[in-house]
């Protein structure tokens, strides 16, 4: 079963994702780019050559997962995330105790873990809105 389907791995990535972003916190927009990002390797290598300036805005396309919502809802659930205002998710202190464990586990996430380290600190919230709108193709 794809990974994208198992919620075990969604909330995985959720938690990973968070992990690595400054100050243990992400928008909604970034997560679902990540979430889109993460899914195959060439989304994981179109993200980077648009990061190392390869690839413009436009030669990428990206969608909105539904599997991250429902992560976001059961990490909600178990204590792992708070929800601000439907804007961005922040780890708890649980939530970070859970990632931290995960991202210990070198046999698990292997290619994600690589991928979240190189790309969360250097994408932008102004990026992302241009991402997000095309704006670059305008």
């Amino acid at each position: 079963m794809a990974g994208d389907l198992r919620m075990s791995w969604g909330m995985g990535i959720l938690l990973l994702s968070l992990f690595y972003c400054h100050g243990k916190k992400a928008s909604f927009q970034k997560l679902q780019f990540l979430a889109h990002s993460i899914r195959t390797r060439k989304a994981r290598e179109d993200v980077r050559a648009l990061l190392g300036g390869r690839l413009r805005v436009g030669d990428i396309s990206v969608r909105v997962e539904p599997w991250l919502n429902r992560a976001v809802s059961y990490a909600h659930g178990l204590g792992f995330v708070d929800v601000t205002k439907g804007r961005s998710a922040a780890l708890t202190d649980r939530g970070r105790e859970v990632a931290g464990a995960l991202d210990a586990d070198e046999d698990i996430f292997v290619e994600e873990r690589v991928f979240l380290t190189e790309v969360t600190k250097k994408l932008t919230e102004s990026q992302l809105t241009k991402i997000w709108r095309l704006e670059d193709l305008l």
